[in-house]
């Protein structure tokens, strides 16, 4: 009786809608607006050209709204949207297993003192499930981890009636030890229902520094400086250099690709032989933070060369890594590019600040700022434009802990050596790029001028691009052979000096 009535309700719901379309067809034609109009236009010219009655018609019609109803119909294409790690997967596979959602917090507070000490603090959301054993437990995960398992180490527990929403944890940092937690990111999560489910973002230790055992003076350069005569390269191979000049106090650090254990395996020669978009000529590699032992050579290699370095106090990492030619991995996606080199400058940001406080540490992208390639490009599977790379770092920075990470930018002509500004065509004389930074282009006789300054600390360092060579000029002095690097400023509002 009830799937009768339940049919003839439908029926005189149809009914009703084809009156209503009928009725808006007579008297407005075609003006009706539904998402997707092209839909309109072929279903009349399929009316005129087919013969299709004028009754079918509006059938058709009332069956286009009655499955519209209440949802989009258009398609859009996705392009690069940002992947957030840690809660969004964990809901997305919770929503398939069946597990209900669990709102995770990004409220978290997680730093350490001078005595090793760490204390972690959150603010929990609303609508937590019940706890099987009545604990919070905190866990321990490595910078490659983004969820739960039996497997996740835990490291503290409270007692937890499901009322105190501010919990707090304090635990030992391990500093300089085997089993060292500075290079670990830390999540609370519970048992419920049988299953583990974490109630809180991951979050590393976000003032490194505090415990610094080798800080040393900055030395701000001033505008009559040189900073190509103070700029060197650390090319991390697997063997430890000599201890760095006192002269040289901007470093970049260059994965060579000679040592597997400090290089990504998707940058490895087995990768690149399957590599479906690939590079003909890799200058340098993904550091490897993808693993235990990629982590363990990368802060081994840091914290020696740091420890080792009597002027060093900018640290670039990796050389405009927003091209896939300077910062080499196998094609996957530009959001899981992002995210391991993100978790390599994450360890590699500690092992520098947990040994010189006073340190910097950057980011280097190119002069491409603004491109927005779609996949129908080619040069899309090259680079990202550094605009858009810096957003998703950022992003997966600031949910992990926020810190005070810099920018290097090299601001070259686009396309290199173009030759057009010497004529003046195609500059931007202005162009603000971040944070109070920009970037003003002057032409010379014999080549190209870009000046990247500071307006809050009123720094500045000029490249110099000829047809011959690069190199740097400050304050009208041309330094030959220089560094083509210009530390300008970043995410912390940080100058070169």
């Amino acid at each position: 009786m009830w799937k009768r009535n339940k049919f003839l309700y439908f029926i005189k719901i149809v009914q009703t809608l084809t009156e209503i379309v009928g009725i808006c067809y007579n008297k407005f034609g075609f003006a009706i607006r539904y998402e997707n109009t092209g839909l309109w236009k072929r279903m009349f010219a399929m009316r005129k050209r087919f013969g299709v009655k004028k009754n079918i018609l509006i059938c058709l019609m009332t069956g286009i709204l009655a499955g519209g109803m209440g949802g989009h119909s258009y398609a859009a294409e996705v392009v690069d949207t940002q992947i957030l790690e840690g809660s969004t997967k964990y809901a997305a596979e919770a929503a398939v297993s069946g597990i209900a959602q669990i709102p995770v917090s990004q409220n978290v507070s997680c730093t350490v003192e001078k005595n090793g000490t760490v204390t972690y603090k959150a603010v929990l959301n609303g609508g937590m499930p019940v706890s099987d054993d009545g604990m919070l437990h905190l866990f321990a995960l490595a910078p490659y981890e983004y969820e739960l398992s039996a497997d996740t180490e835990i490291i503290a527990s409270n007692v937890w009636e499901g009322l105190e929403t501010m919990p707090e944890f304090t635990f030992p940092v391990n500093f300089r030890q085997e089993n060292t937690r500075l290079y670990s990111k830390f999540a609370i999560g519970i048992k419920s229902g049988g299953v583990l489910q974490m109630i809180t973002e991951p979050t590393y230790i976000t003032n490194p520094e505090a415990l610094a055992w080798n800080t040393l003076m900055r030395y701000p350069r001033t505008k009559k400086s040189t900073q190509g005569e103070e700029f060197n390269n650390v090319f991390l191979d697997g063997t430890y250099g000599p201890e760095i000049g006192w002269v040289f106090k901007t470093l970049q650090v260059l994965n060579t690709g000679d040592c597997e254990a400090l290089t990504h395996p998707m940058s490895r020669a087995d990768a690149r032989k399957l590599d479906t978009s690939r590079i003909k000529k890799p200058m340098y590699y993904m550091f490897n933070a993808s693993d235990e032992e990629g982590v363990r050579a990368l802060v081994a290699n840091m914290e020696y060369y740091v420890a080792n370095s009597k002027g060093g106090e900018n640290w670039i990492i990796g050389n405009e890594v927003n091209t896939r030619t300077w910062n080499y991995m196998a094609w996957t996606d530009w959001d899981t590019y992002i995210r391991e080199y993100t978790q390599a400058f994450r360890v590699m940001y500690n092992a520098i600040m947990s040994t010189n406080a006073n340190a910097r540490v950057y980011v280097c992208i190119d002069q491409i700022w603004d491109r927005n390639l779609t996949p129908s490009s080619k040069d899309y599977y090259q680079y990202m434009d550094g605009k858009d790379f810096l957003e998703k770092f950022n992003t997966l920075i600031r949910q992990s802990g926020n810190i005070n990470w810099g920018l290097a930018q090299h601001p070259y002509t686009n396309p290199m050596g173009y030759v057009g500004a010497q004529k003046g065509g195609g500059i931007c004389r202005r162009s603000r790029i971040r944070a109070g930074c920009h970037v003003s282009e002057s032409v010379s006789d014999d080549g190209f001028y870009a000046e990247a300054g500071n307006a809050r600390h009123g720094r500045e360092c000029k490249a110099y691009h000829s047809q011959r060579d690069w190199s740097f000029q400050c304050a009208g002095k041309r330094n030959p052979g220089g560094s083509d690097v210009c530390v300008v400023c970043g995410g912390g509002g940080q100058s070169a000096d």
